[in-house]
């Protein structure tokens, strides 16, 4: 058996894949097969108006008011709201992972939530994308309309210029809708599964698929410009910064091509897949792998400024606050860093597992957990200063 299915095969006992090893994939390079159960808890937080937002495994779309949550007042309170997608198919989200009161009301939502003006937008495993008041909670779209057939899972985020909506399919596919009305715009046919996040910038969308395919497509035309072909899947989200894009693929190498021609410049060895998006800040790439390590690479040469190794696997996004770093293995250990240096200032057991982006405001912490709850975590004072179920209680 090939080492990359060696890899797969321990984090799949672990948890940490997505629903495309339940559905069955397409053999990655290097070899391996695609079988085990779904993980939960991928949503991140969006934070507008006050209020962060989130999509939970349950099919629910959240809001909350971290002051209201503080004050431990009755959830909704008056800037609160929750939309539940009653589109379930029960045990069908979740597997057999999921408690009964998971399995009938939705299904899952991986992807942060996006806002642009008065809407939230998610998109859900069964392949919907729902549009919903950011101030009331109340349904405004969905597409595909009812009747019409779904698009396919969807994973990854939703990303936007503000105009248009444009994410990837479990069908290979690129769309792009108005985003004010939900209304279809045109669609890519890639050659494999997208689960990853698509990135834009400047009337281009650039995808990755499990094909080892990257595109560049016009945001306007929804033609190809320019496409690679590596020799793994991709596995990370698409990150740009300047005239670079970074990304993480199945066989352990973080790359960096030129955003005009696909071109590589560099690409960076470790120990396994990075997984998280890349996070970028200053010339510098903070980035969360698998082999327990966070790695801070410099974005022009590739070259390894320091690291730090976590009790467990990195799945979850870094978020950057101030002069810190936060980064939580998938065991739930929180741990703040020092930006420039990477020295641990402090660490913090959640008790749970954790594979979501994190969110940070100032020294407070959002974690949406395993056990389907949302922690705020003042790492100043490094305790839990409250949590919140996205069951409802």
């Amino acid at each position: 058996m090939s080492r990359v299915s060696n890899y797969i095969k321990i984090f799949l006992l672990a948890g940490i894949l997505l629903t495309v090893f339940v559905a069955g994939c397409s053999t990655m390079a290097g070899g391996g097969g695609c079988s085990g159960a779904q993980a939960q808890g991928w949503s991140g937080f969006t934070a507008y108006n006050k209020v962060i937002c989130f999509g939970s495994m349950e099919g629910k779309v959240i809001a909350l008011d971290p002051g209201a949550r503080s004050d431990n007042k009755t959830f909704p309170s008056d800037s609160e709201w929750a939309y539940i997608i009653k589109t379930a198919v029960p045990g069908a989200a979740c597997g057999a992972m999921c408690s009964s009161s998971s399995s009938t009301t939705g299904m899952g939502i991986y992807g942060t939530p996006v806002v642009v003006g008065e809407l939230v937008y998610v998109g859900t495993y069964t392949g919907k994308i729902y549009a919903i008041n950011a101030n009331r909670g109340v349904i405004r779209w969905i597409y595909p309309r009812e009747g019409y057939e779904t698009v396919g899972a969807i994973v990854g985020n939703i990303v936007t210029d503000g105009q248009t909506l444009y994410f990837g399919s479990a069908n290979g596919k690129i769309y792009a809708l108005d985003a004010m009305t939900g209304d279809f715009k045109w669609e890519f046919l890639t050659s494999n599964k997208i689960w990853t996040t698509p990135a834009i910038d400047k009337g281009v969308i650039y995808a990755g698929n499990y094909g080892g395919n990257v595109y560049a497509i016009s945001t306007e035309t929804g033609k190809e410009i320019w496409s690679i072909k590596i020799p793994s899947a991709v596995a990370s989200p698409v990150a740009i910064y300047e005239n670079t894009l970074y990304f993480g693929t199945f066989d352990r190498y973080m790359y960096a091509v030129d955003k005009t021609n696909g071109q590589e410049r560099w690409k960076f060895a470790a120990g396994n897949w990075f997984w998280a998006t890349p996070v970028i800040k200053d010339g510098k790439i903070y980035a969360a792998c698998l082999d327990r390590k966070l790695y801070v690479i410099d974005a022009g040469t590739g070259k390894e400024l320091w690291q730090f190794t976590a009790e467990s696997p990195l799945v979850s996004i870094p978020a950057i606050s101030g002069k810190y770093l936060y980064t939580i293995c998938d065991k739930g250990t929180l741990y703040k860093l020092d930006l420039e240096s990477g020295a641990m200032v402090s660490s913090l057991p959640i008790g749970y597992m954790v594979y979501g982006a994190l969110y940070a405001d100032g020294d407070m912490v959002y974690v949406y957990a395993r056990d389907h709850n949302v922690y705020a975590v003042d790492m100043a004072k490094s305790k839990v200063a409250w949590e919140f179920s996205s069951f409802l209680k």
